[in-house]
């Protein structure tokens, strides 16, 4: 078949994709996100690591990351390039390696090829890797990195992947049960375990030495924060459902205030935990695609039913969602990229995205951007509840097959005595 080798149409498709991520990050500014970025690594350059965190609560990447950045913030002066072109080149190269191991990761699907060329022309993965200015994107290449190299059964070295994730950002740790399930025996569990808690230490140590109080308020105690306009618009999460699609907030029962309050100031919390009990629920998919396939259910569940991370986070687990069914990552992908393409174009007033990403100008979103925001977060999150349920019931049918099994092996060792 035409997709099952490289041909033509698949080096067009990675020339396109390449196009598209250098377009933008040459000639567009990229979100509030680039700007927050150099305001963090101006503030690391002129006062320090520590006192920036300390005048700066809302500084909440780590130390080896704030630090690096602000030696690029360094070399932009000197050279007269952008801040935010270096900035977000670095990722887009995160995502090119992404793509390779994606397609070494693919290399026994019959689809290969096709589904690799798919992620790299995926407007979603083009925009948040190049366009956003943010380094979410590094978060999916240390996660694949991991998975590739625990199936060649590289386990120091995929616990040193593991490790370097979390320099740059945290949110790999919801991955970690997963690996650890995927890993078999104790052993090999725990060099895994013990080499990413040592290498993820080492890029901490020095900023924790010095300040491990405002270390600890302002990277690990950072849980995402709600996104909404200055007029009231959510950008995502369970308030869209329950106040833009059900009913507004004045029309709902009294009785039902505390419990969805509850809900709202928890859901990241719920969102986490039922991330972990679905990768437990999972536990026997030990395949290299059955762990991948865990992993994007994982953080779907996740960012399916939290205000608290909004749509650029779903970079963390985009590639993944190729190890589950067409017609998740197909919906998901025209959902996300109807949503996030046409609210880019409002907030930047331009089909190209090169005007200037302003979200607070906009008190009020079109209906056709509303539109697509609803039927996003009511996809991911009836899917979150699905993959749950899902897993339920094939724990169930895999607990009584077992004690089918086992009582049809009773029989007939009773027969035979």
């Amino acid at each position: 078949m035409w997709f099952s080798c490289p041909g033509f149409w698949f080096w067009t498709l990675i020339a396109l994709g390449a196009a598209i991520r250098i377009y933008f990050v040459v000639f567009t500014q990229g979100t509030y996100d680039a700007g927050l970025w150099q305001l963090n690594v101006m503030g690391v350059t002129q006062v320090g690591l520590l006192d920036h965190y300390r005048l700066d609560p809302n500084a909440n990447h780590p130390p080896f990351i704030l630090q690096l950045e602000s030696f690029v913030w360094r070399f932009s002066e000197l050279a007269g390039i952008p801040f935010r072109t270096l900035l977000r080149a670095q990722f887009a190269c995160f995502d090119a390696g992404t793509t390779l191991l994606l397609l070494k990761l693919l290399r026994h699907h019959r689809w290969r090829y096709l589904l690799t060329a798919a992620y790299w022309i995926n407007p979603v993965s083009m925009i948040l890797s190049a366009y956003q200015g943010n380094t979410d994107s590094a978060i999916a290449f240390f996660l694949l990195l991991t998975v590739w190299l625990l199936s060649g059964r590289q386990t120091v070295a995929a616990g040193v992947a593991m490790g370097l994730s979390f320099w740059i950002k945290l949110p790999g740790i919801l991955a970690l049960p997963a690996f650890l399930l995927y890993l078999r025996g104790w052993r090999r569990r725990l060099i895994f375990l013990s080499i990413a808690a040592i290498v993820a230490l080492i890029g901490y140590f020095p900023a924790l030495v010095q300040g491990a109080a405002v270390i600890a308020t302002n990277v690990f105690g950072y849980h995402g924060r709600m996104l909404q306009t200055q007029g009231g618009v959510a950008a995502w999460g369970p308030r869209v459902i329950l106040f833009s699609v059900i009913a507004a907030p004045e029309k709902w029962p009294e009785q039902l205030h505390a419990p969805v309050l509850f809900f709202l100031q928890h859901n990241w919390q719920i969102g986490l935990l039922l991330g972990v009990i679905l990768i437990v629920l999972r536990r026997s998919r030990r395949s290299v695609s059955g762990l991948c396939a865990t992993i994007a259910i994982a953080y779907v569940t996740l960012c399916g039913l939290t205000d608290y991370w909004a749509f650029q986070y779903f970079a963390w687990s985009l590639p993944f969602w190729f190890f589950l069914r067409p017609w998740f990552f197909v919906t998901a992908t025209v959902l996300l990229t109807a949503y996030i393409y046409s609210l880019y174009w409002t907030l930047c007033g331009n089909p190209w995205l090169l005007g200037t990403w302003d979200f607070a100008g906009h008190l009020d979103w079109p209906t056709s951007v509303i539109f697509f925001r609803n039927l996003a977060v009511i996809f991911f999150a009836a899917c979150a509840f699905a993959f749950l349920i899902g897993a339920i019931v094939n724990q169930i049918r895999s607990r009584r097959g077992r004690r089918t099994r086992l009582m049809a092996a009773s029989e007939l060792q009773a027969r035979h005595s």
